[in-house]
């Protein structure tokens, strides 16, 4: 036999069988918010108290599910409306660090917070089953000027429809299970972090400021070429950079600074050899001279320890810079090619290998 924790009185009110006791078990009426029928309330002292049918009758669980949550919201929405009490949601916020923006012209994009709003304040019309354009609504929230609308959906079985969510109206879509699934509702609390509550649409002003005060904690790679055409790449933080470039401003000609987190040091370090070269900047390294292989060694950025070269001019292994004071170097404009062309066919095939994943999970879904 179905069990349920909640019933409709005479009223079509909600009424929850933790609130009863025996007198008004016994001096009230109560019907099933799916079927209609009268329900019965057990509230024994050894099974779970809950509401069951009088009579043996064909009931969806899932219709239940579904009538429940869009008059639990109602009733809830409509309590803090009357008694002027928060209806709160918690939703991400994006922030951008702009401390340093000015003198290297860079912002740091900082982890999202999340922030709260009382919908109450914004909107204080509510209504059932109502239609919006082309919409249905399980539940509209609509604005005091009547222009701004959210749709609220209790999603038991179907999600929302691709043609909704890309609708631009706002939605609060809550995935119901079971009826401990409610709770949000009951707490007159809806978060992001809830894994069963979603927000679509809702879009909030990103907050640019100086979060950081100057002390910058978020590594960029630094790519550097000094004067003798010497290249370097390090992992640095913002202030650290741009303390690097006051004190460094004699000797360093030209600088890169990135969050490239697609490709391994290796290749940022080539990449930024073959793009200062094909600027026609005066580049030393052995990377793009006439006479190098490469040895498997991964360590040629942040110093000049890491030997990743064999020269086999000279028949050594070497680091890339060793081509500074090499009066053998010679450039190759085929090698700095060659690079660039690596690198940008391992994007295209990274782009196509995440394109053909997106494409995989539509059709999964449709």
């Amino acid at each position: 036999m179905i069990r349920y924790q909640y019933a409709k009185d005479e009223n079509e009110k909600l009424i929850d069988i933790d609130s009863l006791n025996e007198e008004n078990r016994v001096n009230s009426k109560f019907f099933c918010i799916s079927c209609g029928n009268e329900l019965i309330a057990r509230i024994g002292k050894i099974k779970v108290h809950h509401f069951a049918h009088k009579k043996v009758v064909t009931c969806s669980g899932e219709t239940y599910l579904h009538l429940l949550g869009k008059q639990m919201f109602f009733e809830n929405y409509t309590d803090c409306l009357n008694t002027k009490r928060p209806f709160t949601i918690e939703i991400y916020q994006k922030r951008t660090c702009n401390h340093y923006e000015k003198e290297l012209g860079l912002k740091c994009k900082l982890p999202k917070v999340t922030i709260k709003f009382d919908l109450t304040q914004f909107f204080d019309k509510i209504s059932i089953e109502t239609k919006e354009g082309s919409f249905i609504a399980d539940i509209i929230l609509t604005s005091k000027n009547d222009k701004e609308k959210v749709f609220v959906e209790i999603a038991v079985t179907h999600l929302s429809t691709e043609q909704k969510l890309n609708s631009n109206y706002r939605i609060i879509e809550l995935e119901i299970e079971n009826e401990e699934d409610f709770e949000p509702i009951k707490r007159k609390y809806l978060s992001v972090k809830d894994s069963k509550v979603k927000f679509e649409n809702f879009k909030t002003n990103e907050i640019n400021a100086s979060f950081c005060n100057g002390n910058c904690q978020i590594d960029y790679n630094f790519f550097t070429l000094d004067k003798d055409g010497r290249c370097l790449l390090k992992q640095r933080n913002l202030r650290q950079i741009k303390n690097q470039l006051i004190s460094e401003k004699d000797r360093i000609v030209k600088y890169e600074i990135s969050q490239d987190n697609r490709h391994t040091y290796p290749d940022i370090f080539k990449k930024g050899v073959a793009t200062f070269s094909q600027q026609s900047l005066k580049v030393k390294n052995c990377f793009i001279c006439r006479y190098h292989a490469e040895n498997n060694s991964w360590q040629y950025y942040e110093d000049t320890t890491g030997v990743p070269i064999f020269c086999k001019f000279l028949k050594i292994k070497c680091n890339s810079n060793q081509a500074v004071t090499c009066e053998y170097f010679k450039l190759e404009k085929n090698y700095i090619q060659e690079i660039l062309a690596t690198i940008q066919e391992y994007d295209l095939e990274r782009k196509k290998y995440y394109n053909e994943i997106d494409e995989g999970e539509t059709d999964d879904e449709n």
